[in-house]
């Protein structure tokens, strides 16, 4: 495979000694490419092969962008992206230069941060039948019965269970989101990656606000760590905050 792998886009004066980041995958070098409206891709020659999404090459990808980040606004490119030779790149920069330059204005002075809330195991069912006297009643009635003679009322159980238990996932998000979100400019709800899963958010934070909201996740911790477990995340390149076409290498890009 021949061409330029593309980590990202930055001000062409933005960063000082690309090299500075680590390798790029299969350890070629980093470097910057300038184009000649003041923006420059941050690449490095790309693999033989194109890029497999392993574990460890989404990770190698992610940790450039993670060490360009702290000390620059960098656009990040998604992993994989590689340019045909360095002038359809420069080119694609001019190009794109007035866009390139409001998504930067956008995240500028910015991270983004991601929070991921589970209950703990058993917690939600706990709380469901302790707030429910009718509940706790029909579930005591099935225990000693047989499953042939109960089906219905098992149904009808599984049913208010499950309805109970969304209700508490939109109060408990909305309790996290109503102490995380006025910290940040932005902020995107993911898809939950399990029924556990009461938050799945990305925030858009401003850099001189990430002590402020770490104080805020470490209260959560302490408030609710009994009932939910917590993965805080970042900071990180802000995919979730940036949209690049998969067609920006192309002529009408």
């Amino acid at each position: 495979m021949s061409g330029l792998y593309v980590f990202g886009v930055v001000q062409a004066d933005a960063l000082a000694d690309a090299s500075a980041f680590g390798p790029g995958l299969g350890g070629a070098q980093l470097r910057l490419l300038p184009g000649e409206q003041g923006l420059a891709a941050l690449v490095a020659d790309a693999p033989a092969e194109p890029p497999e999404a392993t574990r460890r090459n989404m990770l190698g990808h992610t940790a450039v962008l993670e060490r360009a980040i702290a000390a620059a606004d960098v656009l990040p490119v998604r992993f994989a992206t590689v340019a045909p030779d360095a002038t359809r790149l420069a080119g694609c920069l001019d190009r794109n230069a007035a866009a390139f330059r409001v998504a930067l204005a956008a995240i500028a002075g910015r991270i983004e941060l991601g929070v991921k809330a589970s209950w703990q195991e058993g917690v939600a069912v706990r709380d469901i039948l302790a707030a429910d006297a009718g509940l706790r009643a029909l579930r005591d009635r099935l225990q000693n019965r047989p499953a042939t003679q109960t089906y219905q009322e098992r149904i009808e159980l599984g049913r208010r269970v499950e309805a109970a238990m969304n209700t508490m996932r939109d109060r408990d998000a909305a309790m996290l989101a109503a102490r995380l979100d006025p910290l940040a400019e932005r902020c995107i709800t993911l898809k939950p990656v399990d029924d556990s899963m009461v938050l799945n958010r990305a925030f858009l934070v401003r850099r001189d606000r990430e002590t402020e909201f770490d104080a805020a996740m470490r209260e959560l911790g302490e408030a609710q760590g009994a009932r939910m477990s917590f993965r805080y995340i970042g900071p990180v390149p802000p995919y979730n905050f940036v949209t690049l076409r998969a067609d920006w290498l192309g002529e009408a890009a």
